[in-house]
């Protein structure tokens, strides 16, 4: 008898627990807007508080592991997941800035830059996100500021898009590993990290608003991928032999 009304107990204690968790899952958007209010008002204090409270309740609903630096990609659906995954991206990126300021928190803030780097490259929103860290790493007097620009470099270098050539020739065909070669090759130097940087901003938004129309794959197909393919047959492979 005892055995089962333990049994019971702890079967009551995990449908409390489990619909506590339900209600903190439904409501994290408002602890994530607590979260960004103190963040603007510089009360980071409170900010950290909101931040990991909101990524700890998507760890455990999602069981995707113990700490708020387990969250994965692969556990959202991108389709329907894609503005939250931006979210929490943008969140890690706020949390490496409040842990910034105080000495002793370097690991926190590798590993939450750690984070963003990966809810960040090869997303629809790298561009923006490269932009809004580029424009940080600017503005402010970083004390970890190795790690911030480690993290703007690595966007590019990991990224596998190269949208105006993929739009032509797709994602793996050899014409376009040639091109990311090319990107790998410019990274190293600062002009041609700031060409990639102009090539992202500008090429993604034109590929994205030109897709669809019938012209831009006439132009795809008939100008720019003979002269992608010719310029990958000649000069490239000289300029990165």
């Amino acid at each position: 008898m005892a055995i089962i009304s333990s049994v019971n107990k702890e079967a009551q204690e995990k449908r409390e627990k489990d619909a506590l968790l339900l209600h903190k899952y439904e409501n994290r958007i408002t602890i994530t807007r607590f979260g960004k209010e103190a963040f603007d008002n510089a009360d980071y204090a409170v900010a950290l508080s909101r931040y990991k409270e909101y990524l700890q309740v998507v760890v455990d609903f999602k069981e995707s592991g113990e700490d708020i630096y387990s969250l994965k990609t692969g556990h959202f659906i991108p389709e329907q997941d894609l503005t939250e995954m931006l979210m929490i991206s943008q969140i890690y990126l706020e949390l490496a800035r409040i842990f910034d300021a105080v000495p002793k928190y370097r690991e926190e803030v590798q590993k939450c830059m750690d984070q963003f780097l990966h809810f960040t490259t090869n997303q629809p929103y790298q561009v923006i996100n490269s932009e809004l860290l580029r424009k940080h790493i600017k503005r402010s007097n970083l004390k970890n500021f190795e790690i911030f620009s480690g993290c703007y470099q690595q966007i590019a270098i990991q990224s596998k898009k190269c949208y105006i050539v993929t739009f032509c020739y797709g994602t793996d065909h050899p014409v376009t590993l040639e091109y990311r070669a090319l990107k790998e090759w410019l990274l190293n130097y600062r002009l041609g990290q700031e060409f990639v940087r102009f090539y992202y901003l500008h090429s993604s938004s034109l590929v994205e608003k030109w897709q669809d129309h019938p012209a831009m794959h006439f132009l795809g197909r008939y100008l720019f991928s003979p002269l992608l393919k010719l310029f990958s047959k000649t000069l490239l492979r000289r300029i990165i032999k």
